[in-house]
């Protein structure tokens, strides 16, 4: 995986007022067709997404078919050179655009 090309998506984010209405859905929706269209020459492979490592943003990335990049927190601190007592603020997620193609 690390010699497949991929983009990183920047922080996402919802209006309190617009929350449950689907738009974060539809957002991640055009960024996966985005990147798949035949006029995109990217060449991306995968999504990639730095979540804060709290249960609403990392189950919106679930409910939109990202998976962990690392087996678990452990493993991402030990990449990301931090010691095992550190807190892990964020965790990196992926989404492999493959899937869209087949």
């Amino acid at each position: 995986m690390r010699s497949y090309p991929g983009v990183l998506i920047g922080r996402l984010g919802v209006n309190q007022d617009f929350v449950g209405k689907g738009i974060g859905r539809e957002l991640m929706d055009f960024i996966k067709a985005w990147f798949i269209d035949s006029a995109n020459k990217t060449g991306c492979r995968y999504l990639v997404v730095d979540a804060y490592n709290r249960e609403k943003p990392i189950s919106y990335y679930e409910k939109n078919g990202f998976q962990f990049l690392f087996n678990n927190e452990e493993e991402e601190k030990t990449y990301a050179g931090l010691n095992t007592n550190d807190i892990l603020n964020t965790r990196l997620m992926y989404f492999d655009l493959i899937v869209l193609k087949a």
